[in-house]
């Protein structure tokens, strides 16, 4: 049985950031409310967010290139390196702020949001899992690498904690390759984005920097 893809989107771009859920398609991608690539091909300066307030969410912040400094008002700090992930619960609360630190002036970076379970998170105490690079796995296959930032892929698990029963995959394939991915039927919610080149399911092409979505059931 395969999920068809029901829509794609091309993103909104706002200065650096291109955003691809709002108000209006938000319910879409339950419970996943923020999709976002930051790219700045010649940073200037110092990058990133100043001091901020989040509720309710939890923030899977994932840079690509440079690394990410943390600080939030309760007195923790971190520094998160390209290719690793941290995963801020913000519970009932939290103000913090990142800075990015470029490399050669380049900064990118990915933003997902999921809502927090109403008991016991959305209202509880923020949280961190951070995992830097070299602790997630990787798995090579015939002309595809995959890294597992959360969840779990052939028997590999990631070491971070996420607040949602999810899995969240980086695979970079060959040119003409094939990659087959079983969805987790307990996941009703699917996407893919691409961030170089394109990509082929079911005959629709998905091109660098689109977002594909998957239908919630599947077809015969």
């Amino acid at each position: 049985m395969n999920r068809q893809i029901s829509e794609i989107r091309s993103g909104t771009k706002h200065g650096p950031v291109s955003s691809y859920v709002n108000a209006a398609n938000i319910a879409d991608l339950n419970p996943f409310v923020l999709w976002d690539h930051f790219y700045i091909p010649q940073v200037e300066g110092i990058a990133g967010f100043g001091f901020h307030g989040h509720s309710g969410v939890a923030t899977i912040s994932y840079p690509q290139i440079g690394d990410i400094e943390h600080e939030d008002t309760s007195g923790h700090d971190g520094f998160l390196q390209a290719g690793g992930v941290q995963i801020m619960s913000a519970g009932a609360g939290v103000l913090h702020k990142e800075t990015v630190h470029s490399n050669n002036k380049v900064a990118d970076a990915f933003q997902l949001w999921t809502a927090l379970p109403v008991k016991g998170q959305e209202l509880g105490p923020v949280t961190y899992s951070t995992v830097q690079q070299g602790e997630l796995p990787i798995i090579k296959e015939l002309g595809a690498t995959t890294k597992v930032i959360v969840g779990h892929y052939k028997n590999k698990k990631s070491p971070a904690q996420a607040p949602v029963d999810m899995t969240y995959l980086h695979t970079n394939l060959k040119a003409n390759s094939h990659w087959v991915y079983s969805i987790e039927q307990s996941q009703t919610t699917a996407f893919i984005y691409v961030r170089h080149g394109a990509v082929i399911i079911e005959n629709i092409q998905i091109s660098e920097g689109e977002l594909a979505i998957f239908e919630k059931e599947s077809s015969q």
